[in-house]
């Protein structure tokens, strides 16, 4: 990243580099040391403040400026390491090929130019740590550089997973709601049409000319609220999809289910105890979808070879039992049936829970009170 004003870290960097590259000329005694030798130090570690705008600009500033420094008052061991800041910053912030070219270019250069002013020309054991020092910049900035990109690359990788899982849940739990209304069309269409077809021959057999007028309102609001209903509900339905022909399922298709099931190689057992009771419309057919819901997850995820659904009826709810021998792995869809058995229960004041069950396998209990205005 390259920052557009200097930070107090790298103005630190170039003091300290200008005064190592003094003491280094001072420590060594091979000329004087002056004024016009700290500003030259002074002006060869400076543009050190700017490296991480400017890499390789700053790099071949420095590499000049030490080569003058070397000239002026050697300070030979300092200046490897006054370069290697800038070797370090290329290869962190530059692309790979130019960064090492340039870098390795610039380290042989500082090398050789060490061994003509110390030695005239005869390479010595540390003129190759100079070399390796050098490299060794090149090598860590590379890696640091390197790490990052790698952890960027995998922060982007998980943020767009997380976003595709989000897309994903709410496109199932759009089509859980939209399946729902589609039911619920189902449901008040048939009890509108039969409202409109019952009112329409009640007028039809009324005293010719002057029918009841109650039953006349029954028919025109009634076929007026079905028109409303098809056209707001039809919003939610696919253009592809037809209208409904075949009425809502409830507690009466839970044998056919089941031996749907068998067929697919589950042996199921039903029991079905209502105890003459009645139930309402909407319960028996979120019943039925529960239990339908349940027994797909047992063919789909379970593993089991036998399962059991037990439906009674109390003075007060619809009790639903699902249980299997299976692995007693969590629910199908990533938990979307269960949400979407949850939304039919809670939708009709009950609850809907599913867990490990008591000798293994896995279990789904709901409760439906039987009174619409029981809420527990």
């Amino acid at each position: 990243m390259r920052h557009r004003w200097p930070r107090w870290w790298d103005i630190a960097i170039a003091v300290v580099a200008a005064t190592a590259l003094i003491a280094d000329g001072v420590r060594r005694g091979e000329a004087s040391v002056g004024a016009g030798d700290w500003v030259l130090a002074a002006l060869t570690a400076a543009p050190l403040i700017w490296r991480t705008r400017a890499p390789l600009t700053v790099l071949l500033v420095v590499m000049a400026g030490v080569i003058v420094c070397l000239a002026a008052f050697e300070p030979a061991d300092v200046a490897v390491f006054v370069v290697m800041i800038p070797l370090y910053t290329v290869a962190e912030l530059g692309g790979r090929r130019r960064s090492l070219a340039v870098g390795a270019g610039t380290a042989v250069v500082l090398v050789a130019v060490l061994v003509a002013f110390e030695s005239g020309g005869a390479i010595r054991p540390e003129d190759w740590l100079r070399l390796v020092l050098a490299g060794g910049a090149l090598v860590v900035g590379d890696t640091v550089r390197t790490r990052r990109a790698l952890a960027a690359a995998a922060r982007e990788r998980m943020a767009r997973e997380a976003r595709e899982r989000e897309h994903e849940s709410r496109r199932r739990v759009a089509g859980e709601r939209l399946r729902i209304a589609r039911e619920l069309h189902d449901t008040l269409a048939h009890a509108l049409v039969a409202i409109n077809v019952r009112a329409g021959v009640a007028v039809h057999l009324a005293e010719a000319g002057g029918g009841p007028q109650a039953l006349a309102e029954i028919k025109d609001l009634s076929a007026e609220a079905l028109g409303d209903l098809r056209a707001t509900l039809s919003l939610l339905r696919d253009e592809q999809d037809a209208a409904p022909t075949s009425p809502a399922l409830d507690l009466a298709a839970v044998s056919a289910l089941v031996e749907r099931a068998k067929v697919a190689g589950v042996d199921v057992s039903a029991d079905v105890s209502l105890n003459g009771a009645t139930i309402p419309s909407p319960i028996g057919q979120a019943g039925f979808r529960i239990v339908q819901e349940a027994v797909t997850n047992i063919l789909r995820h379970a593993g089991a070879s036998s399962a059991s659904v037990r439906v009674t009826s109390t003075l007060s709810a619809l009790e639903i039992d699902v249980t299997d021998d299976g692995r007693g792995g969590p629910a199908s869809d990533d938990g979307h049936g269960l949400r979407g058995m949850a939304e039919r229960a809670v939708a009709l004041g009950g609850e809907v829970a599913a867990g490990p069950g008591p000798a293994g396998g896995w279990r789904v209990h709901a409760r439906l009170p039987l009174g619409l205005g029981d809420r527990r």
